[in-house]
């Protein structure tokens, strides 16, 4: 059962083919991001999070956890969760015209939404944006201060003007869950975010370049350049540390 606030769930996956395999053919300058909203406090999470553990072993994917606190009171305080990640999903509703928000929901390049425990619909979703190359070519350097160096060329037709976000995460936290509905389980949580936030805007008319100090999370670091604050993903790249 999916965990939710009752929606009609929108998944447009009557849309998509299988023509892309798993492990057809990939852009080398193509990233996916799957975004899972989960919580501790869920009980159909669990099998949603194996999902997004398997996503990281993909090529040209990066797959993030988004904790949110909305099932706080059930029981279990979810101290994974950051309040704007829940403010974040229900900008995604209000973009799909839904009343509601739910878990797990997995966004996928800002495009569409799957109930992130049904592995084949991912999978399909996932592999059919695979096979795009991505309109935003992002590099992420480091420079000798410690801050990276954000660039991108010249990109005409982004349309609404592109928001550029600094993620930063955990490679991997396991919880032991000692209340609410997955009481008595331990829990093992992928790519978790610690910090979401604005770097800047871009219009696409002149080179993007820009430099950003590290964000919190001791994993890695992304920078997502997306259509507008919840519109489509328009490039992506990512660092581990």
């Amino acid at each position: 059962m999916i965990h939710t606030m009752p929606r009609a769930i929108r998944v447009a996956l009557c849309a998509l083919t299988f023509a892309v395999a798993q492990g057809g053919s990939v852009h080398a300058d193509s990233t996916v991001v799957v975004e899972l909203y989960t919580s501790q406090g869920c009980s159909s999470c669990p099998s949603a999070d194996r999902v997004l553990a398997d996503l990281k072993k993909v090529p040209g994917v990066l797959p993030l956890s988004l904790n949110v606190d909305y099932w706080d009171y059930l029981g279990w305080k979810d101290d994974l969760a950051l309040t704007s990640n829940s403010i974040r999903q229900r900008a995604y509703a209000r973009k799909m015209r839904s009343r509601n928000v739910y878990t797990p929901q997995m966004m996928v390049d800002g495009k569409m939404d799957v109930v992130g425990s049904r592995k084949r619909q991912v999978t399909a979703a996932v592999d059919a944006y695979r096979s795009e190359q991505d309109k935003v070519t992002v590099s992420i350097v480091p420079d000798a201060t410690g801050a990276y160096r954000i660039t991108a060329p010249v990109t005409a037709g982004l349309g609404e003007e592109a928001v550029i976000w600094l993620v930063g995460y955990d490679s991997e936290v396991t919880k032991d869950i000692g209340g609410g509905e997955n009481h008595g389980r331990s829990v093992t949580y992928t790519n978790v975010v610690r910090d979401w936030r604005e770097a800047g805007r871009w219009s696409g008319a002149a080179d993007l370049d820009l430099t950003v100090a590290r964000p919190l999370g001791e994993g890695g670091m992304a920078i997502i350049v997306q259509q507008g604050e919840v519109g489509p993903i328009l490039g992506a790249a990512n660092v581990t540390y």
